[in-house]
């Protein structure tokens, strides 16, 4: 998830304890899953051979949140003991071999999980954003569960996300709430099915209710990792809606995102924690509030400046460098945040995302032939269909130097391309980055000629 104005997993070598003066033979631990790549009909076939469900990562190159959920939680040895009960796919969502999953299965949401049955492709388990370890265990236990003993009782859930999956947000924010109902406090559902809750609320334009919805299952929400997803999603509503509930929320929200700093380690995943220092700076620059804002940005810093040092390798360290980004920009110092990005440049030389970040914080700097030239480095990268989002940043490096008309041109160009494209949904983040984009350059472009 990114600030409001992202390949298949790794493989741990597995170190084995030796027996002491006995003959007994070490025991293996199992080995991690294998995940399938961007073949969703491949993978259905082999669970259904197999009589396994199916597991969906649906990510994008760009998802921040998803690049750190590749790089720690989908290589955690304790997923090994769940490897051969699933079969494991992840499906890129700006590859143009993924558009019949999309047409499918719509991603609104990154990363989004599903669980599917083998037979017909139903969905058993849809979860939103980026979870922790246990969280994903606990997501796989109840799927299974599910899938040995048929809904169980779950109809009522399967039934929103189907709804959720057709774009009917406000049907779907019903059942979620009816399904709510039937799910215990401990089940390991409940967070997601809240968070899939508020998600329906906020695209269905229902934001109040998204607050109010919040709010009230906040304290019902033991664990730290749940109650981070809970916090983000509330806030974004909190934010859309311009109410003095809606500010009271936001209060309450960033109170609970700084208290959520303090939980132990190994309670939340780094990416959740430096999500949490997102909201709290956030709430800091509403409220006007320069030294704490300045406090809790430097806080931040730190935070990820350890997370870069103890990295175990370039994917992980890179994982967090959108927030990299966006914490040199509260403190006003894009140069500080340059030597990290140029390393994730050097060690992942095929990634746009280096290079493209890279721009945003020349361009922060003032520096905009260096941004350009980066930016052009980054689209020579980009597969055609995940432009989208790196040449809304090239528009706005073009903009800055004066070249609106070229800006303009661009983006129609792509606009047209992408259109162009089989198969390609018109609700596509990568063709909303550029229509949001176009608009900013229009109506800039049209400014001076209305003054």
């Amino acid at each position: 998830m990114t600030m409001r104005p992202a390949v298949g997993a790794l493989l741990l070598l597995w170190g084995c304890a030796t027996s002491s003066t006995t003959t007994q033979r070490a025991t293996l631990p199992p080995a991690p899953p294998v995940f399938l790549e961007d073949d969703w009909e491949g993978a259905l076939r082999e669970a259904k051979e197999g009589g396994r469900p199916l597991f969906v990562e649906a990510w994008a190159p760009w998802c921040q949140s998803c690049r750190s959920l590749r790089a720690t939680v989908l290589t955690s040895p304790a997923l090994g003991a769940w490897a051969e009960r699933f079969v494991w796919l992840t499906m890129n969502t700006d590859a143009q071999s993924s558009l019949p999953f999309l047409q499918r299965y719509p991603v609104d949401t990154w990363p989004t999980l599903l669980v599917l049955e083998p037979e017909h492709g139903a969905v058993i388990t849809r979860s939103l954003g980026a979870v922790s370890e246990p969280q994903l265990l606990g997501l796989l236990a109840q799927a299974e569960r599910t899938f040995q003993r048929g809904h169980g009782g779950t109809e009522l859930l399967a039934r929103a996300d189907e709804l959720a999956l057709q774009g009917r947000h406000a049907e779907a924010a019903q059942g979620y709430g009816k399904a709510l109902t039937g799910l215990a406090a401990e089940d390991a559902r409940r967070a997601g099915t809240v968070v899939s809750w508020l998600k329906s609320l906020s695209a269905s334009g229902s934001a109040e209710e998204c607050v109010r919805v919040a709010g009230r299952e906040l304290p019902g929400l033991a664990r730290a990792d749940d109650r981070t997803r809970l916090l983000y999603v509330g806030m974004g509503c909190a934010l859309d809606a311009d109410t003095e509930e809606a500010r009271a929320a936001r209060d309450r929200f960033a109170e609970e995102a700084r208290w959520g700093l303090d939980a132990p380690e190994d309670a939340l995943s780094p990416l959740q924690r430096s999500s949490l220092f997102e909201l709290a700076c956030e709430a800091y620059e509403l409220a006007g509030d320069t030294a704490g804002l300045r406090g809790m940005t430097e806080r931040w810093w730190t935070f990820l400046g350890a997370q870069a040092r103890h990295a175990r390798n370039a994917e992980e360290r890179a994982a967090l460098d959108s927030h990299r980004v966006m914490a040199a920009a509260l403190r006003d110092r894009p140069d500080e945040a340059l030597a990290l990005l140029e390393r994730s440049a050097r060690e992942l030389p095929g990634d746009y995302n280096p290079p493209a970040r890279l721009a945003t914080l020349y361009a922060m700097a003032g520096r905009h032939d260096e941004a350009l030239a980066a930016s052009e480095r980054a689209l020579a990268l980009a597969p055609r269909i995940a432009r989208g989002t790196v040449l809304a940043g090239h528009a706005r490096i073009l903009l800055a130097r004066g070249e609106g008309a070229r800006a303009e041109r661009l983006l129609t160009e792509a606009l047209e391309e992408l259109d162009s494209t089989p198969g390609m949904p018109r609700e596509h983040l990568q063709r909303r980055a550029l229509e949001h984009a176009l608009q900013r350059v229009r109506a800039s472009n049209a400014a001076p000629a209305n003054q």
